[in-house]
């Protein structure tokens, strides 16, 4: 159930996917055809129209898929035009490196290349992959972590969204001092510091103290 994506400029554009590589050896020409008469869209790939003028917003091919409307919803197709999911998105986004943020009218979640849900449809913001991990907000306002996997990593009780820095440094707030925890959620220094920047540097009394 997607209602709000990212726009497409009508026109084509080359891709270089691998998987379409593998299949035809060459980059496809997806294009995108507006209706003489009406707003409803039509695709053509590499001159040939998959599809009737049924859509009425059509993104660009990314990672050999691309998010269709008829309407208010959004679903996925494939690069033949195919179906990958139901009308039933209200907020849709190009896959990047396999994971696509989608939404209905009132939680988020995203989908993997599989096209299944990789951490409940239950949030009020999630955040795409880095370093296999994905940040998550509640609908109370407090974030925690999953892996890509769906498994929680670090519990839904932080007052920002946590800074992954790597697996085992993950700055993160809570109750408005700062710490750092690796992805087990073990602290690695305590939340008792005004601030803790990216470069390692936490703020403590007044003073600047080197923690990593």
């Amino acid at each position: 159930v997607f209602a709000e994506a990212n726009n497409f400029s009508n026109g084509f554009s080359i891709v270089a996917d691998s998987s379409v590589f593998a299949t035809f050896s060459f980059a496809q020409r997806w294009e995108v055809k507006d209706h003489p008469n009406n707003r409803k869209k039509a695709i053509v790939v590499d001159s040939v129209t998959i599809s009737d003028f049924v859509y009425t917003e059509v993104s660009e091919l990314s990672e050999n898929k691309a998010y269709v409307s008829q309407g208010e919803l959004y679903a996925y197709i494939d690069a033949a035009g195919i179906e990958l999911t139901p009308y039933v998105f209200a907020e849709a986004n190009n896959f990047s490196n396999g994971f696509s943020i989608v939404a209905d009218s009132f939680s988020k979640s995203i989908l993997n290349e599989k096209m299944q849900f990789v951490v409940p449809f239950e949030f009020q913001e999630v955040r795409l992959p880095k370093h296999g991990l994905i940040v998550v907000q509640s609908s109370s306002g407090t974030w925690g972590v999953y892996d890509t996997k769906g498994v929680l990593k670090l519990p839904l009780v932080y007052d920002l969204p946590p800074n992954i820095l790597n697996l085992e440094t993950i700055i993160v707030c809570k109750n408005g001092l700062y710490g750092v925890v690796n992805d087990c959620n073990e602290s690695r220094y305590n939340c008792r510091y005004q601030y803790i920047d990216p470069n390692g540097l936490g703020y403590q009394s007044g003073r600047y103290l080197r923690l990593f």
